[in-house]
């Protein structure tokens, strides 16, 4: 038997058919890496690989070589950079100590012979002057008998507490440098944005060390926080700024920037379950500190306006009432011998503009008044009765009258002021003054009413108009003077009629206190 034969006896033709399709796989292996390479060649091409292998020159050096920090993209940066590379050295750590002990614990160290140590608390601040001029927060300086500030430079001063001012929970220092300081200009917080970017530097941790002139960032989160409760009490005057840029124990006392690198916030504290930083910190606005600092230099106290007026907002049944379309206060009462009062203000005036500029609220009112300087005449756009009218106003001292102010009532022995209440000829220029008119046959006007006083309680308020007294009638201040004299011992109810604000005729009952 051949061996043809033999190979298709035991299947020779298979045999054949797989010898071929053997040689075909390993002829379109060699195709298809053909095809592979081609296209890594124009792929590397596109990429701008390197023709060559780098591996023998140490790619590591070359890629170093050829790039550095001063070759990166501008878009690689952050505007955080500068803002800290300008700032961060004009961030001062301020240590605040104390050698008043509680009695127990003074005997108990006096006892082992051993010197108890000053207790310390911590905080932050910055230099505003080159000349060595620091802001911080009062929280941080009051109640201490030394004040030590240390610079980046790590010089440590004895500070002095130039002024202080619970009322904003601000505090100037003031340092005697030994050279030209780096200092931090002041901003105007009231150009901040919901949603700008802001930058916290402080010393936060103190008590740790080695945490001073930390950086935080963040974007404010909402202005105008009121009604809160921080630092040693309440503080007065609040509208703060809120910002997630962390603000944590130390940091107090150090700035909010913008990316323009300028003051525009004094960090205050922080709201938290934990005491540490959740992303809801609160910054006093710079121009509080506007205000304020320059008084706090010269005098070592803040000089404030005063009206004398307390207000209330314009609830929206009254606004919609009045077509008030913007944002108002009311005066609740006007004070015996205020500014207020000597301008002819009057209660239920609603105050739209204060000289010039929005009221928003009832804060923002007494913010504006407080930051009115004193003795300075400025215009009030009231709405009065319905009626639109302007009145100029001189601001007089709140540290004057509150040494002065006697109590809300006291029963008075004038003539001129009686039943809490005093009054006037209504000559047409006071009625003006007061918005309303004469009447024909004459009468009193009343000018002031005290709070708290038997007028008062019974809703009698400046420009009312008195033409009766207990059925003796009333055309000039005479005819009062000679019924209050007949009726000054009276003990049971007086019989009034008046002429209200609205200009309608009533009768009041005003029982004499004694």
């Amino acid at each position: 038997m051949s061996y043809n034969k033999k190979l298709s006896k035991f299947g020779g033709n298979k045999l054949r058919v797989g010898i071929f399709n053997a040689k075909g796989r390993f002829v379109s292996s060699i195709l298809y890496a053909i095809l592979f390479t081609f296209v890594g060649i124009i792929i590397a091409s596109m990429l701008d690989l390197p023709a060559s292998p780098v591996a023998k020159d140490r790619p590591d050096r070359k890629i170093l070589q050829n790039t550095s920090v001063t070759d990166r993209p501008v878009d690689f940066s952050t505007p955080f950079i500068n803002v800290v590379a300008n700032s961060r050295d004009a961030v001062v750590n301020i240590t605040g100590e104390s050698d008043r002990h509680g009695r127990s614990v003074n005997d108990y160290f006096r006892f082992f012979g051993i010197q108890h140590p000053p207790t310390q608390k911590f905080g932050s601040g910055f230099i505003f002057r080159e000349d060595g001029y620091i802001l911080t927060n009062n929280h941080v300086v009051s109640g201490v008998d030394r004040v030590l500030v240390s610079t980046s430079g790590e010089e440590v001063y004895i500070a002095e507490i130039v002024g202080s001012d619970p009322e904003t929970d601000l505090a100037v220092l003031k340092i005697e440098p030994r050279e030209s300081l780096p200092m931090i200009p002041f901003g105007h917080s009231n150009e901040l944005q919901i949603g700008e970017w802001v930058v916290a530097i402080g010393n936060p941790f103190p008590q740790t060390g080695g945490l001073d002139r930390t950086v935080t960032a963040g974007v404010v989160s909402a202005k105008g926080r009121r009604n809160l409760r921080f630092a040693d009490g309440n503080v007065t005057y609040q509208d703060y700024i809120q910002t997630d840029a962390s603000i944590n124990p130390g940091n107090s006392g150090g700035p909010l920037l913008n990316l323009r690198g300028e003051a525009v916030g004094v960090n205050a504290a922080i709201s938290s379950p934990t005491g540490s930083s959740v992303g809801i910190g609160f910054a006093i606005p710079i121009d509080f500190a506007r205000v304020i600092v320059p008084s706090l230099i010269a005098h070592g106290t803040v000089s404030r306006g005063w009206l004398g007026v307390t207000v209330s907002d314009v609830s929206k049944d009254i606004a919609e009432d009045l077509n008030i379309n913007g944002p108002a206060v009311m005066f609740d009462q006007v004070l015996r011998n205020s500014p207020a009062s000597k301008a002819g203000l009057r209660p239920r005036d609603i105050l739209v503009k204060y000289n010039g500029k929005t009221v928003e609220n009832a804060d923002d009112f007494r913010f504006q008044i407080a930051s009115t300087p004193i003795d300075e005449t400025i215009n009030l756009n009231l709405i009065r009765g319905g009626r639109n009218i302007t009145v100029p106003v001189t601001i007089g001292s709140r540290n004057t009258a509150l040494q002065t102010m006697q109590s809300p009532y006291q029963e008075p022995y004038s003539e001129d002021y009686w039943l809490g209440m005093e009054v006037d000829n209504c000559s047409s220029q006071l009625a003006n003054q007061l918005g309303v008119e004469c009447p024909p046959n004459g009468g009193v006007i009343v000018t002031q009413v005290a709070k708290g006083s038997p007028s008062y309680n019974r809703n009698v308020v400046p420009g009312v108009i008195i033409v009766e007294i207990d059925k003796y009638e009333i055309k000039d201040i005479n005819d009062y003077r000679q019924a209050v004299s007949k009726l000054k011992d009276r003990k049971k109810s007086i019989s009034f009629i008046i002429y209200d604000t609205e200009g309608n005729t009533r009768w009041v009952g005003i029982k004499p206190t004694r």
